[in-house]
C-alpha cells in the first residue's frame, strides 16, 4: 500500500488515518504527524455543510479549536472552498491583502505572518472536510513539498472518509431496522438453528401466550408443541442456509385444528449490511435467521381494500389475493365462487402481472410481505 504511493510515506501515518474511522479522536495525532513531516506551525481538519453551520467539526494542533469553530472562520472556508473541487489545493498568502470575507477570521486564527495550504479532503453535496496547514515562513518550497505529501497521503485520506461514510449509514439502518423490529406488529424472534432466542419482540412475546399452547417460549428457548409447524419451520431454516438471499415464506395448516399460520424465515448471518444491527446478536458468528409466525384469519387490519389500494387490483383480483393470504388453495376458492378452477387461475395470472410478477411464489411472498406491515 505505502510503495505505491511513495515510500516517503510514513506507515504510522497512514495507519492513523484509518485509525480515525473507528475512533475519531484520532485525528489530532494524524494533524500532529502532518505537522511533524511537514514542518508547519499548525494544522486542522475541519468538516462542514455551509457557511451558517454550527455543528462544524474540528480537529486541531497549534490553532484554537473556538477560532476555527467561530462562524465568521466557517463561512471563510466555505468561501474558499466553494469553486473547489475534491482533491484540490489552495494556498493564502497571510501578507497578502485577502478577500474581504477571509481577511478578518483567517488573521485571527493564523495571525498575518507566513501562508495557509489548504486540501479539501472531501466534497459531497453541501459537506466539505478541509485540511489546513499554516506555515509561519512564506517559503513557497516548504508548501510545495507539503502539497506533495498531501498529494501521496490523499487516497488513504479519501478511503478513510468512504469507509466511515458506509459505517454511519450501516449504524443508522441499523437503528431503523431494530426500531422496526422491536415495534413491529408482526410476531418476529431471531432465532439459532436449534431455536435458542437471541431476541423477540412484543407481537411474537403476546402470538405465543395466544397461540393455545401450539407454541411455548421459555428460558429463551422456543418449543413448537405443534408438529406441523414446526416440520415447517425447519425446512425453512434450512431452506434459508442455502438460499440466505430470499425470503422464505410458507402457508401452514392444521387441518385437525383447523388453524393457519403464515411463517416466513429471512437468514441474517453473512448478509451484507446486517453486521452492525442487532449488535448483541452479532456479537459471535452463529448462524441466526428472523422467524415471524402470524396466525392467518388474526390479521384485521389488512382487508381486501387494503391489497386493492396497494396493488392497484380490481376488487375480484383483491379477494383472490386476501384469499390466498389466508391460506385458501385455488380449487377451495373456485368451489366457494361457483366458478372453475382456470378462471381462478386466469385471474390470478391476471393479479400476478399487475403486481409485476410471474410465479404465484414471488405473488405469495408479495402478500406476505404487506402483510407483516398491517
Amino acid at each position: 500500500m505505502i510503495n505505491s504511493f511513495g515510500e516517503d510515506i510514513c506507515l504510522p501515518l497512514v495507519q492513523l488515518i484509518y485509525e480515525t474511522v473507528v475512533s475519531p479522536p484520532e485525528w489530532e495525532k494524524v494533524i500532529a504527524e502532518l505537522i511533524d513531516i511537514t514542518k508547519a506551525a499548525a494544522g486542522a481538519v475541519v468538516g462542514f455543510k455551509g457557511a451558517e453551520d454550527r455543528r462544524a467539526s474540528v480537529f486541531a494542533k497549534g490553532v484554537p479549536k473556538a477560532s476555527l469553530c467561530n462562524p465568521q472562520m466557517i463561512a471563510a472556508l466555505h468561501a474558499a472552498t466553494l469553486t473547489l473541487g475534491q482533491g484540490a489545493f489552495l494556498t493564502i498568502d497571510l501578507k497578502a491583502k485577502l478577500n474581504p470575507q477571509w481577511d478578518v477570521p483567517v488573521h485571527e486564527c493564523f495571525g498575518a505572518e507566513g501562508s495557509l495550504l489548504m486540501l479539501v479532503l472531501v466534497k459531497e453535496g453541501g459537506r466539505r472536510i478541509a485540511l489546513v496547514l499554516h506555515f509561519d515562513r512564506g517559503s513557497r518550497s516548504d508548501t510545495d513539498r507539503a502539497a506533495e505529501t498531501l498529494m501521496k497521503l490523499l487516497p488513504h485520506f479519501q478511503t478513510a472518509f468512504a469507509i466511515q461514510k458506509t459505517t454511519l449509514l450501516e449504524r443508522e439502518k441499523s437503528a431503523h431496522m431494530e426500531s422496526a423490529f422491536f415495534s413491529s406488529s408482526a410476531p418476529s424472534a431471531i432465532i439459532t438453528e436449534d431455536y435458542q432466542v437471541r431476541l423477540a419482540n412484543g407481537s411474537f412475546e403476546k402470538f405465543v401466550e395466544a397461540s393455545h399452547l401450539l407454541v411455548e417460549y421459555s428460558d429463551s428457548v422456543i418449543d413448537f408443541v405443534e408438529t406441523t409447524l414446526q416440520d415447517e419451520v425447519a425446512r425453512l431454516i434450512g431452506m434459508a442456509a442455502s438460499h440466505g438471499r430470499v425470503r422464505h415464506v410458507a402457508w401452514v395448516e392444521d387441518k385437525v385444528k383447523n388453524i393457519k399460520w403464515l411463517v416466513s424465515v429471512d437468514a441474517l448471518s453473512g448478509r451484507v449490511g446486517l453486521g452492525s444491527q442487532f449488535k448483541n446478536v452479532f456479537a459471535t458468528n452463529e448462524r441466526v435467521y428472523m422467524l415471524t409466525i402470524r396466525e392467518l384469519g388474526g390479521n384485521s387490519l389488512l382487508a381486501p381494500d387494503t391489497i386493492k389500494s396497494i396493488f392497484g387490483l380490481t376488487p375480484t383480483e383483491a379477494d383472490l389475493a386476501y384469499c390466498l393470504l389466508r391460506g385458501e388453495t385455488a380449487s377451495e376458492i373456485a368451489r366457494q365462487r361457483g366458478v372453475s378452477k382456470n378462471t381462478v387461475h386466469n385471474q390470478l395470472a391476471s393479479a400476478m402481472a399487475r403486481v409485476g410478477v410471474n410465479r404465484q411464489t414471488q405473488f405469495l411472498h408479495c402478500l406476505s410481505m404487506l402483510s407483516a406491515m398491517c
